[in-house]
């Protein structure tokens, strides 16, 4: 099969569903169902509701599921039950969602995720956010999917909730698995969800990582493991809406494995089971396994599946599916020696294709897949087309008289198409070049500034130059080292992100200019690429208004955000300016000033402004500076530096008039 539906069974725990016996459940559900006839219309009939429809949810009736639910959001509303409206659209997105409305499914957490937010139930936005990282996993948003599976893994730890945290492992899992191809970090992930299992003693759980682990196994090759985990998943799955797809895992299996027995008596199970759940997805994964089992022994009989398959899909728009069912009818009748409609139906799967390249739930690897399964079959229609062709040339050649004029005006309407698609093309062409253009200009400004951006795209090359008086500042965090060794690599970058973005946006404000980053290290220069007269003022209220950053950060809460102090340190003088590197262009400056600027940065203390004498000279008629005294620098000897303690309030004075008296 060349394209797989985005959607993975290994994202299937990710609603936190509990799984019981056909038994159990039955017998809740019954019992729910009595409380519901008899019951007031209050708050308590709300959560029954919803109770009962997490139940049908456990047994695969997500229709019947999702008519409670709603009954339950109608009489929440009506009694302004906002915890209550929060469950019954998580249950109604749920049951869309195994119905495959993705739409509806996005629709309805949303909702159910401002309710939660609004009443600070932490509990029930961790659940959402985690579903949210589901409904875009499944359409292939892979970044979105991560970013909200992490956030809900954050407040699942600071919840100490065991099933959450699990639930969130095995997502991260899922992608690393089915997007991002990693066996490594995937194994990693669902060994650490692996501690959990015990604790949980959660079917759901359970179900993922057996299948999670089976389908690296089936990716690497080892088809008999993959098949011992799917079988091993069995019990787990069965009454539960993800029965169908394992036994359609364990159908493609035993395909791999040469049992076709075997693997047709599964994938009709499978077949049957989605049919009497109305899952319409499972439905259609069903048959197209079924078509490709069936394609080069029965190929009339592969294309009815197929063309059964088509209708489903193309009711809820499952255009990677499209895709597999076009290929594989195309197959089909090419395996039928039906060169006509096996050229029909390619032309159908190169226009989905090509769609498919238009959406965000575009897979590269996919892309990839297509062009490598494509170029087996374009071999075979070259050939037959070159023989249409020749065929052809032996008719017009014996009615040559006749058709000559209708032969001149197909070949016409034919060049003015190509003509038209060219142009197309060009223009089409010409509109991505220059969208690509402006892009790298607006990548270049952001790496140099403007001034030497112009120049090296005008010369290639930019010349160095000499300021004889910039401003340079250098920050650093106090005690960085020790927050690096302990904190993840997501929250590292995320605090150290979060403080230099702030930074960057001071400097514009006073008219600096960032030079770079250098670990937890800030450097920056005013005066430079344009002279001033001002720029030593304008860094110090510039490292003002960090210190007052750094210090208000401390009193809020930023979620995962580590708190730091700051030491700031600032030099005026002369430097040399310019670009250095061929590839990664990088704007620097050099000279002895900026080696005084980082060591007033090292000599300075945790939120204070240390100058040097030189800076020193340049603003004690706008600063109140404290004298700290000849320091010991290495590499220069003893120098004066200054504390900038604040900025001194100008003296206005006033001239009393004379009274004049008249006598």
């Amino acid at each position: 099969m060349i394209i797989k539906p985005k959607i993975s069974f290994v994202s299937i725990v990710l609603f936190l569903m509990m799984y019981f016996s056909v038994f159990s459940q039955n017998q809740k559900i019954d019992s729910l169902k009595n409380i519901i006839q008899t019951g007031a219309k209050d708050t308590s009939m709300v959560s029954t509701l919803n109770s009962l429809s997490s139940a049908l949810l456990g047994i695969g009736e997500a229709s019947e599921s999702f008519i409670y639910s709603s009954n339950a959001n109608d009489l929440a509303n009506d009694l302004d039950y906002s915890k209550g409206e929060a469950y019954a659209l998580k249950y109604m997105g749920i049951a869309q969602f195994h119905q495959g409305n993705f739409l509806e499914v996005f629709k309805y957490l949303t909702q159910s995720l401002e309710h939660f937010e609004t009443i600070k139930d932490s509990t029930g936005i961790a659940s959402i956010l985690n579903n949210l990282g589901t409904v875009y996993y499944s359409q292939g948003s892979n970044i979105k999917a991560i970013d909200y599976y992490l956030r809900s893994l954050r407040i699942s730890e600071e919840l100490n909730n065991p099933l959450r945290i699990a639930t969130a492992l095995v997502n991260v899992a899922g992608v690393y698995a089915d997007n991002l191809k990693d066996y490594d970090k995937t194994m990693s992930y669902y060994n650490q969800a692996i501690p959990y299992l015990e604790i949980l003693n959660d079917t759901g759980i359970s179900k993922s990582v057996l299948l999670g682990t089976g389908q690296q196994f089936f990716k690497k090759g080892d088809f008999e493991s993959a098949l011992k985990k799917f079988e091993e998943a069995l019990p787990i799955t069965k009454n539960s809406f993800y029965y169908s797809e394992n036994l359609t895992l364990i159908g493609q299996a035993y395909i791999k494995l040469g049992n076709i027995e075997k693997a047709i008596e599964y994938l009709d199970r499978a077949h049957l089971i989605a049919i009497e759940n109305n899952q319409q997805l499972e439905i259609v994964k069903a048959l197209i396994e079924k078509g490709d089992l069936y394609q080069n022994t029965n190929s009339e009989k592969a294309i009815k599946l197929y063309q059964e398959a088509e209708v489903t899909a193309k009711d809820l728009e499952l255009n990677y599916e499209l895709a597999d069912i076009y290929y594989g009818i195309s197959n089909a009748y090419i395996n039928q020696g039906d060169f006509k409609n096996g050229y029909d139906y390619q032309s159908r799967f190169l226009i989905q294709k090509d769609s498919l390249f238009n959406l965000e739930t575009n897979d590269k690897m996919r892309g990839l897949q297509f062009d490598f399964d494509l170029e087996k079959k374009e071999d075979q229609i070259s050939l037959l087309e070159k023989e249409s062709e020749i065929q052809q040339l032996n008719e017009k050649r014996q009615k040559i008289v006749i058709y000559a004029s209708i032969i001149a005006l197909v070949l016409i309407v034919l060049l003015a198409i190509s003509l038209y698609r060219r142009y197309k093309f060009v223009n089409k062409t010409n509109l991505i070049i220059e969208e690509e253009k402006n892009r790298s200009d607006n990548l270049l400004l952001n790496i140099l500034p403007e001034e030497t951006a112009q120049e090296l795209k005008a010369n290639g090359k930019v010349q160095a130059k000499k300021f004889e008086s910039v401003t340079v500042l250098f920050t650093d965090f106090k005690g960085f080292t020790h927050y690096a060794h302990d904190l993840s690599p997501e929250e590292l970058v995320s605090s150290v992100g979060y403080y230099f973005s702030k930074f960057d946006e001071i400097m514009d404000k006073y008219g600096m200019e960032k030079i770079k980053t250098i670990g937890d290290a800030y450097m920056c220069a005013g005066g430079l690429p344009f002279p001033s007269e001002d720029h030593p003022v304008k860094m110090i209220e510039a490292a003002f208004e960090i210190a007052e950053f750094i210090e208000k950060s401390k009193k809020l809460s930023n979620g995962n955000i580590t708190h730091f102090d700051v030491r700031i340190g600032i030099n005026t003088g002369p430097v040399v300016a310019g670009v250095v590197g061929i590839k990664k262009f990088a704007y620097d400056i050099w000279g002895d000033t900026v080696n005084v600027a980082s060591r007033m940065e090292s000599k300075s203390e945790p939120g204070k402004i240390n100058i040097s004498e030189d800076t020193y000279n340049l603003v004690k008629d706008d600063f109140e500076c404290e004298y700290r005294g000849k320091i010991d620098v290495k590499n220069k000897g003893m120098m004066k530096m200054y504390f900038v303690n604040r900025k001194k309030k100008k003296e206005i004075k006033h001239i009393k008039k004379k009274e004049n008296t008249v006598i």
